[in-house]
C-alpha cells in the first residue's frame, strides 16, 4: 500500500513535470497564483493545458483546497476534457474539483436554493422545442392577429433581454412593437413558472438575480470558492460576465483564457468586449 505522504510526493513530481513541459509564457501564467489574469492566445497554443496545469499547481504546490476551486467552461464535453487532463496530474483530486459549465453550475445553485425564488427543487428545464411551443401559446394571447412574430423571433428578443439581465419592464427592444414584446416576455415568464420550468437562459439570468437579491447566499459562495478559472472566455455573454464578477468580487483570484478569433456563441450574446 502506498502511503499518503509518498502518494503526495508522486503527484507533486507529476505536476512539476507538467510545468516543466510548458513554454516560458505558459509557465508564467501558471505561476501567477493570485489576482486577476487574462490569457489571450491563438488556436492550438495550449490554453486549456495551461489552465489545467495551473489548477494542479494551486492544489499540489500551493496547498489550495480542492473545494476552493471553481473551473467553468461552455460545454459538457469541454468540462469532461478538463477533468481528464486533471486526472493525469492529480488523480486523487480530479473528481473532487468543481469543473462544470456555466449553465450546469447555475442549475445546481438554483436547485439547492429553489425555495428562495419560489420554485420546487425538481423544476424542469425547457429545451428549444418546449420554449417555442410555450411562446406560440403566448403569442396567441398577446398578438393573436400578428403575422410578424414567430415563436423563434420572439424567443430571440426574450433571450436578448435575459442575456442583458433585464426583466420585462426594463427591456427596451429595438422594435416598434416594444409593448407587445414586453408583454410576451412577461407572460412567457409567468407561464414558465406555472409549469415549474426554466429555460436555458434562466440558468444564468435567475442565478445572477438570486444571488443579487440574497447576499447571504452569495456570501456562502464567497466562503466556499476562492479561485475561479474560465476556459473559452471569448464566449462569455454579459450575464455570464456579471455572474463571474460577483462570484470573484471578494478574492479577485480569477484566471480566464480565450481567443477572440474562436468565438462561436455570438448568436447567444457572446461579446468579446
Amino acid at each position: 500500500m502506498v502511503s499518503k505522504k509518498r502518494n503526495d510526493k508522486i503527484m507533486k513530481i507529476q505536476v512539476q513535470k507538467s510545468i516543466d513541459s510548458l513554454n516560458l509564457r505558459q509557465r508564467e501564467a501558471v505561476e501567477i497564483a493570485s489576482g486577476p489574469l487574462l490569457i489571450v492566445a491563438g488556436a492550438g497554443s495550449g490554453k486549456t493545458r495551461t489552465l489545467t496545469v495551473k489548477i494542479a499547481h494551486l492544489i499540489e504546490n500551493l496547498g489550495v483546497r480542492v473545494s476552493e476551486i471553481l473551473a467553468l467552461t461552455f460545454t459538457n464535453k469541454a468540462a469532461g476534457e478538463m477533468r481528464d487532463r486533471m486526472r493525469q496530474m492529480t488523480p486523487e483530486n480530479a473528481d473532487r474539483i468543481t469543473i462544470t459549465t456555466f449553465h450546469s453550475f447555475g442549475a445546481m445553485l438554483l436547485r439547492r436554493w429553489h425555495d428562495h425564488f419560489g420554485y420546487p427543487a425538481g423544476f424542469t428545464i425547457f429545451d428549444d422545442d418546449d420554449q417555442e411551443r410555450l411562446m406560440k401559446a403566448v403569442i396567441s394571447e398577446v398578438a393573436p392577429n400578428s403575422k410578424e412574430f414567430t415563436p423563434r423571433k420572439m424567443m430571440n428578443f426574450v433571450s436578448q433581454a435575459k442575456n442583458d439581465l433585464l426583466f420585462p419592464d426594463e427591456f427596451n427592444p429595438p422594435h416598434l412593437a416594444k409593448d407587445v414584446i414586453r408583454a410576451a416576455y412577461r407572460l412567457y415568464q409567468e407561464k414558465l413558472k406555472l409549469n415549474s420550468a426554466l429555460d436555458f437562459d434562466d440558468l444564468i439570468f435567475a442565478t445572477y438575480h438570486l444571488l443579487k437579491a440574497n447576499p447571504e447566499l452569495l456570501s456562502k459562495l464567497h466562503e466556499r470558492y476562492s479561485f475561479f478559472l474560465v476556459d473559452e472566455y471569448q464566449d462569455t455573454n454579459f450575464a455570464q460576465y456579471r455572474l463571474l464578477e460577483i462570484l470573484s468580487k471578494i478574492s479577485q483570484n480569477i484566471c480566464v483564457v480565450g481567443d477572440e478569433d474562436q468565438s462561436i456563441y455570438g448568436w447567444r450574446g457572446a461579446n468579446i468586449r
